[in-house]
């Protein structure tokens, strides 16, 4: 479209002259459009300046306006006076808006510097980002080096960096300052869980370390990685060990009392019972095992009530055994103590009879009168030898009286007045009603 607004005027120049047009001619003038086209571009970027003043945007306006007439209609010679005067006209104005900017620099650098004497006296604040730190030195340093500049570009660019950097740095050192209070509250967490009986040595030796690792936040810190990394595994910790310790407790509210009286069910059988010193041995290591559990001697979340179980089945099968060998031996003492009481009898009732008989007179006469009729003999049949008519058999033994006997020599025969003294027998291979 240039070339053929350029030929399109030489050629309309030309013949007004009345002079045919060549092609040199036409590359003349092109060159003429081209430079004037280049000069277009600089005055439009200088009218585009934000430094450039009202009267300098006029002026070049003008100039623009003016040749752009002049296209047309003008020589070459006349054109390219014009685009010369065009040229010094744009150098003067340019030169305006150096110093317009150079000004603005210099404003512009000024602030930015009060700026970063602002972040500079930040970074000595606690809870400020090392990294942030050094940003904030790096600007400080390319601010040095601009300390000359006449242009805007280069000291604006620094001013967004330092405008970010100025909030990066504030919401860097809220999220520190929220990290370390969160610190504080699980070290007050540690602090309760500490006091609380169900906690195990062992996890209250962790709880102290992890409050001392803590602690060392407390009052300044420059790495939000390494404070966020802390907080979250002080954070899982404390929950681990509240959830460990409410089990803990829920175990020693659930057996922690029935422990207790096991415990004392326990010791009286060891001291009361009928065991051996095995099975004493045995119990003894049960009952410490439980015991422990209940002083949280190498505990774990459950022991309490497994423990108790196992001491519980250990204590009824060993009590049960004792039990039996107590009644055991309770009867047998009853009975030596039966039979013991039943020849205790016998051997008083002889020593009555013969008494007696000692005492009655001695005369023959009176002795063949009044001497007691003799014993009836025992009717056999079958093999059992049945008592006579108002006697019953004695087992001096066991105090007990029978009808019918295998073996008579082995029993008293006494009177049923005698035998109202003892209790009837039951019946068995020797012996019958």
């Amino acid at each position: 479209m240039k070339l053929k607004r350029a030929l399109l005027s030489i050629v309309l120049a030309f013949s007004t002259a009345g002079v045919l047009a060549t092609n040199t001619d036409a590359e003349a003038y092109e060159e003429i459009y081209e430079q004037q086209d280049q000069q277009e571009q600089h005055i439009n970027k200088a009218l585009g300046s934000e430094f450039i003043s009202a009267a300098d945007q006029e002026l070049l306006e003008n100039e623009l306006e003016r040749i752009q007439e002049a296209e047309q209609t003008e020589t070459r010679r006349n054109l390219e006076a014009m685009i010369a005067k065009e040229e010094n006209v744009l150098a003067e104005v340019q030169t305006r808006l150096d110093a317009k900017e150079a000004e603005v620099a210099k404003n512009e650098l000024d602030q930015l510097t009060d700026d970063l004497a602002v972040l500079d006296q930040k970074k000595e604040e606690p809870f400020i980002v090392a990294k942030d730190v050094q940003q904030i030195e790096t600007l400080t340093h390319s601010l040095t080096e601009l300390s000359s500049s006449t242009r805007v570009e280069p000291i604006r660019a620094i001013a967004v960096e330092a405008s970010q950097l100025i909030t990066q740095i504030s919401e860097n050192q809220s999220d520190l300052v929220r990290l370390v209070e969160a610190l504080k509250e699980q070290n007050q967490s540690a602090e309760n869980l500490l006091k609380d009986p169900y906690v195990l040595a062992v996890d209250k030796e962790l709880l102290q370390n992890d409050s001392k690792q803590n602690e060392q936040f407390f009052e300044d810190a420059d790495d939000l990685a390494v404070v966020e990394s802390r907080q979250e595994d002080s954070e899982s910790l404390i929950t681990l060990l509240q959830k460990k310790q409410e089990k803990i407790e829920k175990d020693f509210q659930e057996n922690e009392g029935p422990s207790n009286e096991l415990l004392a069910s326990v010791n009286s059988l060891v001291s009361n019972g009928d065991l051996t010193s095995e099975e004493k041995s045995t119990l003894n290591e049960v009952r410490q095992t439980l015991a422990d559990a209940l002083e949280m001697k190498e505990y774990k979340s459950g022991d309490l009530a497994k423990n108790y179980g196992v001491l519980q089945t250990e204590y009824e099968d060993l009590s049960e055994k004792s039990n039996q060998r107590i009644a055991d031996a309770k009867a047998k003492a009853e009975q030596e103590a039966a039979e013991k009481a039943a020849e205790k009898k016998a051997a008083e009732e002889r020593a009555a009879a013969q008494k007696q008989e000692e005492q009655q007179p001695s005369s023959s006469s009176s002795s063949s009168n009044n001497s007691a009729p003799s014993t009836p003999s025992a009717t056999v049949s079958g093999g059992w030898h049945r008592a006579p008519e108002g006697y019953k058999y004695l087992k001096v033994s066991s105090g007990k009286t029978y009808g019918q006997v295998k073996n008579p020599d082995n029993f008293k025969l006494i009177t049923v007045q005698e035998a109202s003294s003892y209790s009837p027998g039951h019946g068995n291979g020797s012996a019958k009603q």
